[in-house]
């Protein structure tokens, strides 16, 4: 599979957690993560698999905030 062109970036200061960018995610690369340890305290989205995101924006577009953008990074030479 080729690498995305683009990635998510998370501002991570301003996420509140819905979880909208986790529900639009279709190949389900986003999750919620606890700050504190064994899940508890405040949550905030996380990319975790960066290798299988298809960078298709879904995420960066559901988001009411504003806080996702999508980063282009370099491809591999």
């Amino acid at each position: 599979m080729p690498a995305p062109v683009a990635l998510p970036h998370i501002d991570t200061e301003r996420c509140t957690a819905c979880g909208r960018c986790v529900a639009a995610c279709p190949p389900k690369v986003l999750w919620l993560q606890a700050q504190g340890p064994r899940g508890w305290g405040p949550k905030q989205a996380e990319l975790h698999d960066p290798s299988h995101c298809t960078g298709c924006a879904q995420c960066a577009v559901v988001c009411p905030f504003d806080v996702i953008r999508m980063v282009r990074s370099t491809p591999p030479r």
